[in-house]
């Protein structure tokens, strides 16, 4: 019997997702989890993500023992307990045989999120710290990944990817406003005079993203949404494919959102 777990993680305690040598990858501690109640078939996942880098709703797939056969609520409460308190199993399903976590998906979403705040030493892990941004200007240089395109010059090298085109569904920025009764919201409040928003949350939905692409992106758009000159320096670069930097926005405020099949 196959099942298909959907869990979240905190990356910052593993060094990634993909199972390591040092048995220190988020796979890693599943898979022992896993081995406390009998399951000894390691996991395949749908998706990579590098050290630091979180998981709302991770898939991976697993084959267990008919034992586990309507007892799959029982199951996933025994691997929660074994997998606590950085990993959690959110829900599990039976699934075919053919299923596959990563060829079989057909989108995947990520959320970068950036605080506007005093930086934190205990949110530090969870979110980049970084001065307001534009959000128009922002917006505009998200808006030129959206299609098809050939994205190498947007991810590491050295990954052994057969094709660098990926087909980008949306990529978009809102902010996040806290009022004086501290609730958030999206909605600028003309009562408070020089607000300033408290986070920016950008976000990706692709057929497939290459490694590291969704933090280059992340780090090209926040460069070009500096000045209208960075801005239109980006745009041009973008259709010559020369990135404004080369160099990753940071792990910390990286999420997979979700995997859709």
């Amino acid at each position: 019997m196959k099942i298909a777990l959907t869990y979240s993680y905190d990356g910052s305690k593993f060094s990634g997702s993909q199972t390591q040598p040092h048995q220190n990858a988020v796979e890693d501690c599943l898979n022992h989890a896993l081995n406390h109640v009998g399951i000894f078939t390691p996991v395949i996942s749908s998706s990579r993500t590098d050290k630091g880098v979180h998981a709302i709703a991770q898939v991976s797939c697993v084959e267990c023992g008919e034992f586990w056969q309507g007892r799959l609520d029982h199951l996933r409460s025994q691997i929660n307990k074994h997998s606590a308190p950085y990993i959690r199993v959110k829900s599990m399903q039976v699934v075919s045989e053919n299923f596959h976590p990563r060829y079989d998906a057909t989108a995947r979403s990520y959320r970068y999120i950036i605080s506007h705040d005093e930086p934190s030493v205990f949110l530090s892990d969870y979110l980049y710290f970084a001065d307001e941004l534009n959000l128009h200007r922002l917006n505009l240089a998200l808006k030129c990944f959206a299609g098809v395109h050939d994205f190498k010059p947007f991810y590491k090298v050295g990954s052994d990817e057969k094709s660098t085109i990926r087909e980008i569904y949306h990529a978009f920025a809102y902010q996040i406003y806290r009022a004086k009764s501290g609730k958030l919201s999206t909605k600028f409040d003309p009562n408070l005079s020089h607000q300033k928003p408290n986070f920016t949350v950008i976000n990706f939905k692709a057929n497939g993203f290459l490694r590291a692409q969704v933090r280059l992106m992340v780090a090209n758009s926040i460069e070009a949404s500096k000045s209208d000159e960075n801005l239109a320096k980006f745009i041009s670069n973008f259709q010559a494919n020369k990135p404004l930097t080369r160099i990753p926005a940071p792990p910390n405020g990286l999420y997979l959102k979700r995997v859709f099949y």
